[in-house]
C-alpha cells in the first residue's frame, strides 16, 4: 500500500533535520489492513481499518489519518478522525502539516496562533467539502512536544494520553463540536479544548481515536490500559503496534488511529 511519508522517515536522522511520517485512511481501506511507521525511534503512527464492520453508518472504510513530524528538539504528532467520509481527516492533516511542519515552534505557541491552525483547518475542510449530503468533519489532536513540556489543542472525541510512572492520565483534549463544524473565531477561541503541562522525559505521550479507547480489551480507562501495554516496550513503532494489537483484541469494529512519542 503506498504511504504519503517524507523521504527521511524510517531512517536515522542527523542533527537538524526533519523527519516525519504519515499514514492516511484511504489508503488502509481492506479487511484488517494495518500499518506502523516510525518517524525516529522516539516517534512513530499506526492505523488499521479495524477487524470488525463499523455498527454505523459510514461513508469511507478507513476515515483517520495521523501524523508525527521530528527535530532534535520539537515533536509535532496530530491524529485526526473524518465523519461523513475521510476528505475532512486528511485535508486538517495537511493543513496542520502546512502551519506547523516547516520549522516546528516549541511548545508555547501563542494562544492565537494555535486558536488559528484549527482555524485555518475549519476552512480548508469547507473549501473541499461537498455541497450536498451529510457535514463533512473530524476530530483533531495536535500536540507539540518538548523533552519536558507537552502543548496540546483538540476537537471532538479522540484522547490525549499521558503514561508514565506517577502521570498516567488523560489530558483534557475533548469537545463536543469538530473541525468543520465551522464555528465562528471568537467561539472557536471560547471553546477550543487546549493547554499546556510538564511530561517527564521518560513518560509516553500517545494520541488515539475512538476506535482505540472505545475497544480496549480490559476494563480500565484508556491511560491505565495504555501503560500496561507498553510495559516493556521501548521502541515508538513497536509501542504503535502493540496498541493497534489491543484494539483488534477488543474486537475493534472502528477505525483506529495512533501517533505516539515514546521517553525522551
Amino acid at each position: 500500500m503506498p504511504r504519503e511519508v517524507d523521504d527521511s522517515a524510517g531512517r536515522p536522522r542527523s542533527d537538524g533535520e526533519v523527519a516525519r511520517a504519515m499514514l492516511l485512511g484511504r489508503d488502509y481501506t481492506g479487511p484488517g489492513s494495518m500499518a506502523t511507521l516510525r518517524a525516529d525511534a522516539r516517534t512513530a503512527v499506526g492505523i488499521a481499518r479495524g477487524w470488525r464492520p463499523k455498527p454505523y453508518a459510514y461513508v469511507d472504510p478507513n476515515e483517520d489519518a495521523v501524523a508525527v513530524v521530528v527535530s532534535d528538539d520539537v515533536q509535532l504528532l496530530v491524529v485526526a478522525d473524518g465523519h461523513n467520509g475521510y476528505r475532512a481527516s486528511h485535508v486538517a492533516l495537511e493543513s496542520v502539516l502546512g502551519a506547523l511542519a516547516p520549522a516546528l515552534p516549541p511548545a508555547d505557541l501563542d494562544d492565537d496562533d494555535l486558536v488559528g491552525v484549527f482555524a485555518r483547518a475549519d476552512q480548508d475542510i469547507a473549501e473541499v467539502a461537498p455541497p450536498f449530503g451529510p457535514r463533512t468533519r473530524t476530530t483533531l489532536i495536535v500536540a507539540l512536544r518538548t523533552r519536558d513540556t507537552v502543548q496540546w489543542a483538540g476537537v471532538g472525541d479522540s484522547a490525549l494520553l499521558v503514561v508514565g510512572s506517577g502521570v498516567t492520565g488523560a489530558l483534557p483534549a475533548q469537545t463536543r463540536w469538530f473541525c468543520g463544524d465551522h464555528l465562528s473565531l471568537p467561539a472557536m477561541r471560547e471553546s477550543l479544548a487546549r493547554g499546556r503541562a510538564a511530561v517527564p522525559a521518560h513518560a509516553w505521550v500517545a494520541l488515539a481515536t475512538d476506535g482505540y479507547t472505545d475497544y480496549l480489551p480490559v476494563p480500565r480507562p484508556p491511560a491505565e490500559a495504555t501503560q500496561a501495554f507498553l510495559r516493556g516496550v521501548s521502541d515508538a513503532e513497536q509501542a504503535a503496534e502493540a496498541l493497534l494489537r489491543q484494539a483488534r483484541r477488543g474486537g475493534a469494529g472502528d477505525n483506529i488511529g495512533v501517533s505516539i512519542s515514546g521517553p525522551w
